[in-house]
């Protein structure tokens, strides 16, 4: 598995892609659409901003670090929440890291339905095939940490 250093392309793309999901434009594929995820900095404290792709859940969205541990999948276990920002709409969320054996499926799953272009970024960072078996993608979500995002509901006063 190469380790993950964000690349003139990614850092480029990014820069395109977070303003037009920031003014509400659809971006994604439909089962897993373009968000930004505003998490506090776990050193700084300072709110930090990344397109990310989620997967919609009846209580929230799954999210998924493709490429491994990245600043924003490190701060969101440190932080334990965050807010989506979808259709320019913001929803606080709880954050939970999916342990091993929770995670191996979905992480499975998401790769081996990703559309090509998708799976051709992301393989060269990932030890095992889309037809490994279970047990060798609980050996994967070490490097690739998937997470339960749950919707907070805010209290009125």
């Amino acid at each position: 598995m190469d380790s993950y250093r964000p690349g003139r392309f990614l850092r480029i793309s990014n820069r395109f892609v977070a303003p037009l999901v920031r003014i509400g434009l659809p971006m994604g594929a439909r089962r897993a659409p373009m968000a930004l995820l505003t998490v506090a900095g776990r050193r700084s404290g300072q709110p930090r901003t990344a397109p990310v792709a989620v997967a919609p859940t009846p209580d929230g969205w799954t999210l998924i670090a493709a490429f491994g541990p990245t600043d924003w999948a490190k701060n969101l276990e440190a932080a334990g929440e965050a807010v989506i920002t979808m259709r320019r709409k913001a929803v606080p969320v709880a954050a939970r890291r999916l342990a091993p054996g929770e995670a191996a499926p979905v992480l499975r799953d998401s790769v081996a339905s990703a559309p090509r272009i998708v799976q051709r970024m992301t393989s060269r960072y990932f030890d095992v095939d889309a037809d490994a078996p279970l047990e060798a993608w609980e050996r994967e979500t070490v490097r690739h940490p998937v997470f339960a995002l749950t919707v907070r509901r805010t209290e009125r006063v």
